[in-house]
Order: structure tokens, then sequence, then C-alpha cells
């Protein structure tokens, strides 16, 4: 088991299997706009997928007004995520987004259990 890496690159199991990169991302939302947010967060998860991610979980903590999600890719998750980031796709899902957000925190996570 692989319990250390790099940024952006592919783990790979004792046995030789990859297995994919996971980011972990905490967004702390303003008091009361969850809904808000959350309903233009679906529309960046469909575009997002289109580039080989998938979601992981997702869990929205009211008590600290966070939405905690995990999002993996197989590949080469830092160029993927780069691709993504300056697709049109993005753009246009971006578009009219609400200012809901009050900070984030980001970063690649390893399983430990």
């Amino acid at each position: 088991m692989t319990t250390s890496q790099p940024a952006g690159k592919q783990a790979v199991a004792d046995e030789g299997r990859h297995v994919a990169t996971t980011q972990l991302r905490r967004y702390e939302i303003k008091d009361g706009q969850m809904e808000t947010f959350l309903h233009y967060w679906y529309k960046l998860i469909e575009q997002r997928q289109k580039f080989g991610f998938r979601v992981v979980f997702a869990y929205v903590d009211d008590t600290n007004n966070e939405l905690v999600w995990a999002v993996e890719h197989d590949g080469d998750f830092k160029a993927a995520e780069a691709e993504y980031m300056r697709s049109a796709e993005r753009a246009a899902a971006l578009m009219g987004a609400p200012q809901v957000m009050k900070g984030a925190k980001i970063g690649l996570a390893i399983r430990v259990m």
C-alpha cells in the first residue's frame, strides 16, 4: 500500500495495480446559502465527470456550513484537472455562479484505512 504520494502522481499499490488519485475538498459556504450553492455545484460536477473525474463522496456539514467532498481520477490527476480548469465547459458552468463561498481547502488525500 502506498502511504505517501507526491502531488499529482498516480498512486501504485504493492500488487502493482494502479489506484486512483483522490483530492479532498472542503468548501465553506455563507450562512443560509448551502441549497443555492448545491444547485450550482451539481452543474459543475456534471462537467467535471466529462473529464474522467468521479465524486467519491459528498457531505454537507451543517454545523460548519461546509460541503466536504472527494473527487478521484484514474489517470494523471494534475493534467486532467488543468485541462478541466481551462475548458469551455467549465467556463460556461461558471457563468452566473452564486457568490456564496467563504473559503476552500483543497489537497490530495491518501487512504489510510
